[in-house]
């Protein structure tokens, strides 16, 4: 069974993906670099339906980036692309 998560995580496979200007500026604050969104996306450990909206439905995806340091990465699917609309660190 292919869940939403392993969806997600197939498209940024088959880099059918693209960042906000807003989650770059995020994750630049942070410390952070795309390809750590991106990791923690790929490993992920959880992840949570956030809302089911009219425009759509978005995910909070809990990873670790490539420092260990852990990352929530809110995504949503739109035309058959993952937009990753934010990213920053996560403590637990």
């Amino acid at each position: 069974m292919v869940t939403i998560l392993t969806k997600i995580q197939r498209k940024i496979l088959e880099d059918n993906f693209e960042f906000s200007t807003h989650c770059l500026f995020e994750l630049a604050e942070e410390s952070f670099s795309p390809k750590d969104a991106i990791s923690a996306i790929l490993n992920a450990f959880a992840f949570d339906k956030l809302t089911n909206d009219e425009s759509h439905t978005r995910y909070a995806i809990y990873g670790a980036a490539r420092d260990s340091r852990l990352i929530k990465v809110i995504v949503f699917l739109s035309q058959g692309k993952v937009f990753i609309k934010t990213a920053y660190e996560y403590f637990e």
